[in-house]
């Protein structure tokens, strides 16, 4: 229900005919019931009531759009000047917006010109209502729908659309359909984001008994385009083959798909940012090493957390007992995404260096199994810190720390780490063939460290 209803929010702000229509038809009901109500009294004047309202009016149209182009301007040197010509040009909402609030003065001030502010008459309390409508509840949403569409996502995908819908009116566009014979395909009709899969309804639109094998193919918060499978169905009888075929639009229905990733079921979303975050904050531009460290904090909140949870949902756990199967992170890519690319544009960075290692340090105590164990060391091995372990004049010419105090910072980190994953290793990988020769090795470099600091 919530989703139709943004549906329907959507629709009426892309044309400014249906924001119209809408809005007076709401102020006109709203006038009529009023009226009704309460008739009020002739000979009682509302000119200072209306004068008071066309002053908010105004000051609230003046001061918004003050903010909206210095939002604009930050917007536009971040992403592209033309876009505030796309805002004003493309945009049915902020357009009826702006011309809305200038009709509502020149109707308000002009009720008090022409002396038909007389409390018995429905005029004044059309431009009352008209006013209050504007007042309580355009202007909030005018208000979301700035942020909104100054979102990069937004932006990009207004864009996109833009040029899509030149290219359809242009060109011919020669349809695309994957038809497999041994298996029925759910289609998906729009391009965006996977928000989010409604994983119980689609559980219960799946008939119990269903032999047929049932794939989703992308994961919620990756990029659909429109004409991609959704679900790939391997049929097992042709009984199956009837009810998929029948019930695609109604399976399809439980896929959000939307112009923005969220939280809901996107874990990787949160770790996206907070990844975000820390890359800019580490950047010559902004030279915040501070806040990168804090979002390294959070990561590793985050993947400890991952560590001592399941690698299967549950509801992936409940979709299978229906042949259904869903595409989700594991736990190795969580971590690569949450540590590789702070690691990629800090490494000439110590304290950022240091403080990868010192988190994953941490988290390591809270491992219990095996094949997690083996995903956080190969983290560490991937930031090729061999240098450390060498002579500084055999390395030199490829160490990015050519001050002893760092080095020694780093390596008295990296003897903690190896310290707690060899205790790692000795309590859950005894007999795991690979843990124990990295085990090893990893003692050899920690006597090297504790024996050559310089």
């Amino acid at each position: 229900m919530k989703q139709k209803i943004l549906l329907l929010h959507e629709r009426v702000k892309q044309d400014w005919r249906y924001l119209t229509l809408v809005a007076y038809v709401i102020v006109a009901l709203l006038t009529l019931i009023l009226h009704y109500l309460r008739p009020g009294e002739a000979g009682v004047l509302l000119d200072g009531f209306l004068s008071t309202l066309a002053s908010i009016v105004a000051t609230l149209v003046v001061t918004t759009f003050s903010f909206v182009f210095v939002a604009l301007q930050l917007a536009s040197v971040q992403f592209s000047p033309r876009i505030i010509r796309s805002f004003f040009e493309y945009d049915h909402f902020s357009r009826f917006f702006l011309w809305s609030f200038i009709a509502c003065v020149g109707y308000l001030m002009g009720l008090q010109y022409f002396g038909l502010s007389d409390a018995a008459l429905i005029y004044p309390k059309f431009g009352i209502v008209g006013a209050f409508y504007l007042i309580l509840l355009v202007f909030p949403l005018f208000i979301h729908h700035v942020v909104d569409n100054i979102n990069a996502s937004s932006i990009t995908q207004n864009i996109a659309k833009r040029t899509i819908n030149e290219i359809e009116q242009l060109y011919e566009t020669n349809g695309f359909q994957q038809n497999p014979s041994d298996k029925v395909l759910i289609i998906n009709q729009e391009s965006g984001y996977l928000d989010s899969i409604k994983y119980k309804k689609l559980f219960d639109v799946i008939p119990e008994g269903n032999r047929s094998k049932i794939v989703v193919k992308p994961h919620v918060g990756s990029f659909v385009l429109a004409g991609m499978p959704l679900l790939e169905v391997l049929i097992d009888n042709e009984e199956d083959r009837v009810f998929f075929e029948q019930n695609k639009q109604l399976i399809a229905a439980q896929f959000i798909i939307s112009k923005f990733r969220s939280y809901e079921q996107d874990i990787p979303f949160g770790i996206r940012q907070l990844v975000d975050i820390a890359i800019k904050a580490i950047s010559p531009a902004v030279n915040d090493p501070t806040t990168a460290l804090n979002c390294i904090d959070y990561l590793g909140n985050i993947i400890q957390k991952a560590a001592l949870s399941n690698t299967i949902s549950k509801e992936a756990i409940l979709l299978e007992r229906k042949n259904i199967f869903i595409r989700e992170f594991n736990f190795e890519q969580l971590v690569d995404l949450a540590f590789d690319q702070i690691y990629h544009w800090g490494k000439e960075d110590y304290i950022v260096v240091r403080h990868l290692i010192k988190t994953i340090t941490n988290i390591l105590t809270f491992v219990t199994d095996s094949s997690k164990l083996k995903v956080l060391l190969a983290e560490v091995e991937d930031m090729e810190l061999s240098f450390l372990q060498e002579d500084y004049e055999k390395v030199r010419s490829e160490c990015p720390f050519k001050k002893a105090e760092h080095r020694n910072s780093l390596r008295e980190h990296l003897s903690d780490y190896y310290e707690m994953a060899i205790k790692r290793m000795e309590e859950i990988g005894k007999d795991d063939k690979k843990l124990v020769s990295i085990k090893k090795s990893y003692e050899r470099n920690l006597a090297f460290i504790l024996k050559n600091r310089e």
